[in-house]
């Protein structure tokens, strides 16, 4: 029977020639250098906790180890202690010569480098003899004394620093240094409106002006409505209507019980702010439940029929403004709630009765209160004055919230967590 023998196909070139997998990786030469001398030695050093400075140092040598130390730095003195001998480590620097292919080995002594103040031996040797029965007490107060007595030793022990250290009240070497290192870490450290503001600027907020001296100014118009948006409110048909006293519907309370009033007194710029805040509601007024405590926002086709009255570049800047595609999470739906409750604001002369709001909203007096006080209002019942002006009853007074903005303003605090 024939036998079949199957030749092995050579692999097709592609004209690039593939290196041999043998490479000749040569032989490494190792060198050992040693010195009968130890101190002839060189020296690595460790620098744990500050920076090798760039100045010389004296070298002092005993039958088997070197110190090192130097007092060039103007305020520093710097010590290289060498390691014990008791020490398991052993420690080498290598060089090696590409063109011998060698490496060479030399033994090298390891300190490690430390820096202190340089007044700082004279005054651990002269402090138990300076240590007067004025200075006693001071320690025992530091030790055991109330909070108060600490506080004012501490606040002696700053003034000291600022004011002692020689007959001309400038501060010693060691001041210098102290006042220096503080000096530079402050300098990265915020202030407690620094803070203030940086912790605000977080929140879903408008940003209020934390240096307003009038209520007015603590959130401006342009922050609450952006000027290519206050273009686009039109509300020239509101006044001619009012003046005409042609009634007019809206879908929400906050606008139907305003439009009237502003528009017959001829202001003009709070008109176009209620202008705006109507769209605002209305805006919200579409949006629909999503996942996850989210407001979904309807299609365009259908958000623009439902905001009929506005032109269609306001209702696109809107939902470009307070909405991340066609979502709301929980941040952006605080942040529209919080600018419609600053308008609100604005146009209620900064003291708002909050039925109409809690109605067009459809939330609780507590959770709007809420809103009103992240923006720094008060939140009280009506006065006996305003439940007059209002025309409520004592049972509907008892159920109203009033939000007033005024100075200064009151935040928030920051919520503890809890103890565990």
């Amino acid at each position: 029977m024939a036998q079949m023998v199957e030749k092995k196909r050579k692999r097709q070139s592609n004209g690039v020639q593939t290196p041999s997998k043998k490479v000749d990786t040569g032989i490494l030469k190792v060198t050992h250098s040693s010195s009968t001398d130890p101190n002839a030695r060189p020296i690595i050093a460790s620098t744990p906790g500050c920076t090798a400075p760039s100045i010389p140092f004296e070298a002092y040598r005993n039958e088997s180890s070197t110190l090192l130390h130097s007092t060039k730095h103007p305020r520093l003195d710097y010590t290289a202690l060498p390691t014990p001998a008791t020490s398991p480590l052993s420690h080498y620097i290598a060089v090696y010569d590409p063109a011998t292919q060698t490496l060479d080995l030399t033994p090298a002594q390891h300190v490690t480098l430390r820096s202190t103040l340089r007044s700082e031996t004279q005054q651990v040797e002269n402090s138990n003899r300076e240590r007067t029965i004025g200075k006693q007490r001071e320690i025992l107060g530091e030790t055991f004394g109330t909070k108060k007595a600490k506080k004012a030793i501490a606040s002696k022990t700053v003034n000291a620093i600022t004011k002692g250290g020689n007959a001309q009240g400038k501060p010693n070497d060691v001041e210098t240094a102290i006042l220096g290192s503080v000096a530079v870490k402050a300098a990265h450290i915020k202030t407690e409106e620094e803070e203030a503001e940086a912790a605000l600027a977080a929140k879903p907020i408008p940003k209020p002006n934390l240096k307003a001296e009038r209520v007015e100014d603590v959130y401006d118009l342009e922050i609450l409505i952006p000027l290519s948006d206050q273009r686009l409110v039109q509300v020239k048909d509101w006044q001619d209507n009012a003046l005409a006293d042609i009634p007019m519907d809206f879908s929400n309370r906050m606008t139907a019980f305003r439009v009237s009033e502003i528009a017959k007194a001829g202001e003009y710029t709070k008109l176009k702010a209620l202008g705006y805040l109507n769209a605002l509601l209305e805006f919200h007024e579409a949006l629909a439940p999503a996942g996850r405590g989210g407001k979904k926002v309807p299609k365009k086709e259908v958000l623009v029929k439902k905001m009929s009255t506005y032109p269609e570049t306001l209702i696109d800047s809107v939902r470009r403004r307070f909405a991340a595609g066609n979502e709301l999470n929980k941040f952006q739906q605080d942040y529209l709630y919080t600018h419609i409750c600053a308008l609100a604001l604005y146009i209620d002369n900064y003291t708002v009765e909050m039925s109409n709001l809690k109605d067009d909203l459809k939330l609780e007096n507590k959770q709007l209160g809420q809103y009103f006080s992240e923006l720094g209002c008060r939140i009280s019942p009506p006065t006996e004055k305003e439940r007059e002006v209002w025309k409520l009853t004592k049972a509907m007074a008892s159920a109203t919230k009033v939000a007033k903005l005024k100075l200064p303003l009151e935040f928030p605090r920051a919520r503890a967590g809890r103890r565990r």
